[in-house]
């Protein structure tokens, strides 16, 4: 084990729901607490950069979903309704019921939806990184278009290691020219790919509900959040369509749209510009929240003397 991961684990927590046990890094300790939630191919263990920059200023709780990374799994099927399911259990438990604002990345946004259809006072604000909505429409990017296919998924997920896992991240998930950490690709091998971590991870990928009734679902659930919402996308990600982003902006009703210099994954490959833009929808919420003026009347006597 890397002393990179050493360190993730030896930072990280477990909370148990339900007799399962959810591990998440807990970093921080001021009040405005923001959770990273993590979407396919990746882990809490992928947030590290930007953990490290985020709890400086706020309490930052990174959790692997259940199945993924280091969480265990339940005994039901992966599925996103089951993950929201327990996400707000977890967040529950963890925030002491206090409301959070989130970062979703990729598919992290579809699970936050069924969240929000129940409980959408509990989210001050959304970030919303590469993430898409309309899964019906969805067009799964490679690789995970060809790991989704029964068989052939199954044997081509085991190049998915040392030393083509790092290639197979480059070439569709990253910039050119970007370079993970010495220790990035044995790390991410351990979390999603070795032994039983791969078929959660393929289960993940593969348990997808796409039918028109989910849609309805997830609309009904972004459209509730009364907070502060944003869309942050990599100029050059292409693995989302622009149509994606344009339902997520009528559904949303919103126009806050930023870029940042990266392909789908900007948590490893620009850190310090993803963590600005974070900051700065979780600051204004604070300044908004800081406007309430309180009036003082003083009693005056009839003929207006004080």
């Amino acid at each position: 084990m890397s002393p990179s991961l050493q360190d993730h684990i030896n930072s990280g927590k477990y909370a148990e729901i339900d007799g399962i046990k959810y591990f998440y890094r807990d970093s921080g300790n001021k009040e405005e607490i923001v959770v990273l939630l993590h979407g396919f191919m990746t882990t809490s263990y992928h947030y590290r950069k930007l953990i490290a920059l985020l709890e400086k200023k706020y309490r930052v709780i990174a959790p692997d979903f259940l199945g993924i990374g280091l969480s265990e799994r339940p005994s039901t099927p992966l599925s996103h309704r089951m993950q929201a399911y327990y996400l707000y259990k977890f967040l529950e438990k963890v925030t002491d019921e206090k409301k959070v604002h989130v970062v979703a990345h990729d598919f992290a946004l579809p699970i936050l939806g069924f969240l929000l259809k129940e409980h959408p006072e509990h989210i001050k604000s959304l970030s919303i990184v590469n993430g898409f909505l309309n899964l019906p429409k969805f067009r799964f990017y490679l690789p995970l278009s060809i790991i989704r296919i029964p068989l052939l998924g199954d044997v081509f997920s085991f190049f998915f290691r040392p030393p083509f896992l790092k290639w197979i991240y480059q070439l569709f998930l990253t910039k050119k020219g970007f370079r993970f950490d010495p220790d990035w690709e044995r790390d991410t091998y351990q979390l999603l790919f070795s032994g039983k971590n791969r078929g959660n991870t393929l289960e993940f990928l593969r348990n997808v509900d796409r039918s028109s009734h989910t849609l309805r679902d997830l609309e009904d659930g972004v459209k509730s959040l009364v907070g502060l919402r944003q869309i942050i996308i990599g100029e050059v990600d292409y693995r989302i369509s622009p149509y994606q982003t344009e339902f997520i902006k009528e559904t949303l009703r919103t126009s806050a749209l930023s870029v940042v210099p990266s392909n789908h994954l900007p948590m490893e490959e620009c850190p310090e510009e993803l963590a600005m833009k974070i900051e700065f929808l979780v600051d204004s919420y604070s300044r908004n929240s800081n406007k309430t003026k309180t009036f003082h009347f003083k009693r005056t006597k009839p003929n207006g003397e004080e």
